[in-house]
């Protein structure tokens, strides 16, 4: 389960180094979405949502 999490963790990582390389708000947003589900594995929360906003939560 170790490999797992540092796994996890590693991920979230690069999924925040890649939203602060981002340009557009909608791209940085969703590295930021996908490092929040990494790090929610990580150090299992289970409290992650697993529904994805409506289009129009997204465009504000």
């Amino acid at each position: 389960m170790q490999d797992d999490s540092s796994y996890f963790y590693d991920r979230a990582e690069t999924e925040l180094e890649l939203a602060q390389r981002a340009v557009h708000p909608m791209a940085v947003r969703a590295h930021y979405i996908i490092a929040n589900h990494y790090l929610d594995r990580c150090y299992g929360s289970g409290d992650a949502v697993t529904d994805t906003p409506d289009e129009d939560a997204v465009a504000a």
